[in-house]
């Protein structure tokens, strides 16, 4: 009995720690690389950055936000042109994944698709 309870407590302890290690580097991720800003927001805070390291004057602010802003936009462009590729790509490894699963698993898989779907965020499509 005490077996159980000790290998019973030590999965609970490495399951908690995976969950909380998986939330943490996520926050981590989203304030080191701010993920949650949209594309302009993105530009904006390089723009500070910026001006808060080089000490720019503010024709230098001015000149830099123009090139960002023109940055962002292009990235976006060149991005949205892309998209339908990866999107392919994406299909196409998902149907091979779902070749290889018990009719059960393809719709439990096909609800993940389908939510992911719902919550994917693509801004101007």
């Amino acid at each position: 009995m005490k077996t159980w309870r000790l290998i019973t407590g030590v999965a609970l302890v490495l399951v908690l720690g995976i969950l909380i290690g998986g939330a943490g580097t996520q926050l981590y991720l989203r304030h080191k690389y701010h993920l949650s800003l949209d594309r302009k927001d993105r530009a904006a805070h390089v723009l500070k950055t910026l001006s808060r390291e080089l000490d720019l004057s503010q024709d230098q602010k001015t000149a830099v936000e123009k090139i960002l802003q023109r940055m962002v936009e292009r990235l976006h462009s060149h991005l949205l042109q892309r998209r339908p590729e990866a999107e392919r790509i994406v299909d196409e490894s998902f149907s091979e994944i779902r070749q290889q699963l018990t009719d059960e698993q393809k719709k439990q898989f096909d609800s993940l698709q389908e939510r992911h779907r719902r919550h994917r965020h693509y801004p101007d499509r």
